[in-house]
C-alpha cells in the first residue's frame, strides 16, 4: 500500500480497530499523541507539529499495515469530534 491515495478504499472501522496497537505504537513513533477513532474508522491524533508531515507519515504507514487507507486528523478541526479512544 506504498501508494496509497485518497482515492483508494478508506478502512473500516472494524478493520483500523483490528490494528490499533500497530496504529498506537506509529502514532508514538511519530510524537503524536491522543490517539482516537471517529465510527467511520477516521484516527484522530493531537500533534504540537505545525503541518501535516507528521500525520500523512502516519496515514501512509497505517494504510500499509491495514491494507486500506486510514485517514488521519488533527485534534484540532471540527471533523475531530464525536470520537472514542483508540
Amino acid at each position: 500500500m506504498a501508494n496509497t491515495v485518497v482515492a483508494d478504499r478508506k478502512a473500516t472501522l472494524a478493520e483500523v480497530l483490528a490494528h490499533a496497537d500497530a496504529i498506537r505504537r506509529l502514532i508514538t513513533a511519530h510524537n503524536l499523541g491522543a490517539p482516537r477513532i471517529r465510527g467511520d474508522g477516521t484516527v484522530v491524533v493531537h500533534s504540537d507539529e505545525s503541518g501535516y508531515r507528521s500525520v500523512n507519515r502516519l496515514s501512509t504507514e497505517a494504510s500499509r499495515v491495514v491494507g486500506a487507507y486510514v485517514h488521519v486528523l488533527t485534534d484540532d478541526v471540527p471533523g475531530a469530534a464525536d470520537t472514542q479512544p483508540l
